[in-house]
């Protein structure tokens, strides 16, 4: 059987991941006034939700910046290149601990050489419908010839 091309895809700005992340923003910065801490403890922890939340807006919703991820090509075995907002390459591995839903899906992969995995998110309004569908096919497909090993023989 022939193996399916690989997928390419280019991420685009998501609004769904900037709503969000300003939603956990506004909650965790709610949390940290609510607690019954010194003002000035509550203004440093505000501060660093707020720094957070921009900087995690920048990289994960606009995929911009050195650390963002802006295109990615899938290959049939699990072998996953990114480019990085800086444009440098990246090879690695597709994790099992993948994800493909319907509206989200989050690829856990590990770069050759490296000691711990890194995570993608790749939301619905993040890639055209067609794209979308073709990664998410090709993820389903390749983790599962993956666990189910050739069936046995029927003779």
């Amino acid at each position: 059987m022939r193996r399916p091309p690989s997928v390419h895809v280019v991420l685009s700005p998501s609004r769904i991941a900037g709503a969000g992340i300003g939603v956990l923003a506004v909650a965790t910065i709610t949390l940290a006034i609510a607690l019954p801490l010194q003002p000035l403890l509550q203004l440093g922890l505000s501060a660093a939700v707020v720094a957070w939340a921009g900087w995690s807006f920048h990289v994960d919703a606009l995929h911009r910046g050195r650390f963002a991820v802006t295109d990615m090509r899938l290959a049939p075995d699990l072998i996953l290149v990114v480019c990085m907002g800086d444009g440098r390459l990246i090879a690695g591995h597709v994790r099992a601990s993948t994800y493909v839903g319907a509206w989200v899906t989050t690829i856990v992969w590990r770069p050759d050489g490296w000691r711990w995995s890194r995570a993608i998110l790749v939301l619905q309004d993040m890639l055209p419908a067609e794209d979308f569908r073709r990664l998410r096919v090709m993820l389903r497909y390749a983790r599962s010839s993956e666990v189910q090993d050739a069936p046995a023989s029927q003779a």
